[in-house]
């Protein structure tokens, strides 16, 4: 079977498209199908695999096997016939949104510290991120600040596959040595990368880059990142969150940490006194 021509490599706003139905084989209470061409992504390089719908079924599962695409099915598609694709495009935003995000992260926190990232998938409910070294809160909060300023900076996201002699004069990220073409991510100016993924256009439709925990690991440290809308919903929990903490203690939300002090140091008076009186009745 001809490999699966890469519609999403080349146009990743393409959310809907034609193709022409290869093959078509069961598979428990589903089915495996194959398409000449496909803008869905399969499962890989951290990214999870696009849905939609063919031909009307439900699309649940895709995955590249020696170059072919399969798409886990719901109802059988007719070999040879071509049939509608759709791609669930709040998911495909959303990861495109996020592995940008990643990208222009992971450049800044290599460019300022040397660090490698060494580790990366994008989950539910943040991305997670694992760098090669132990790095500060501050050197965290620097990366990502800037990080943020090339989000606002907008350059243009490009994805290509360079010839031998451009690729030998370039200096780019790299999980793993690469045989064959390699597709190159330069994610607006901040990163230069290998990838497989799909990504936004200009680096402006990130929106924002969170770093919403850190933790240290295998000698490095692990990163928990929301982009995006996923940002923007981490910082309206956070929001809601403080508003509630503030109605308990009967103070604004920017008093929290105050008040959390001065109730903690009330309470440890309170265990003194108690202490004291327990040894005057014995």
């Amino acid at each position: 079977m001809q490999p699966t021509r890469k519609r999403y490599e080349t146009h990743p706003d393409c959310r809907r498209f034609a193709a022409r139905v290869a093959a078509c084989r069961p598979d428990g209470n589903a089915w495996q199908a194959a398409l000449d061409e496909t803008a869905f992504y399969p499962e890989g390089g951290g990214q999870p695999c696009d849905t939609g719908t063919l031909g009307g079924a439900a699309v649940t599962d895709v995955q590249l096997r020696d170059g072919v695409i399969w798409h886990t099915v719901a109802a059988p598609l007719a070999e040879g016939a071509r049939v509608e694709g759709e791609i669930d495009w709040a998911r495909r935003l959303d990861h495109m949104e996020q592995h940008t995000g990643e990208h222009i992260l992971s450049g800044t926190l290599h460019r300022l510290f040397g660090a490698e990232n060494v580790g990366f998938h994008i989950g539910s409910p943040a991305v997670r991120m694992d760098m090669s070294l132990p790095l500060t809160a501050d050197q965290l909060a620097e990366a990502e600040r800037l990080a943020n300023e090339a989000v606002r900076a907008d350059a243009p996201v490009r994805a290509w596959y360079p010839d031998p002699d451009e690729l030998a004069g370039l200096t780019y990220r790299s999980k793993k040595e690469l045989d064959g073409p390699v597709r190159l991510v330069d994610a607006g100016g901040a990163d230069l990368c290998a990838c497989c993924g799909t990504h936004v256009s200009t680096a402006g439709q990130v929106g924002v880059i969170q770093i919403v925990s850190a933790q240290n690991y295998k000698g490095g440290v692990r990163l928990a990142v929301a982009c995006g809308m996923r940002a923007a919903a981490e910082l309206h929990a956070l929001r809601a969150d403080a508003q509630a903490a503030g109605a308990l203690l009967s103070v604004p939300a920017g008093q929290l940490a105050a008040a959390a002090h001065r109730l903690l140091d009330a309470q440890a008076a309170l265990k003194q006194r108690a202490a004291a009186l327990q040894n005057s009745l014995a």
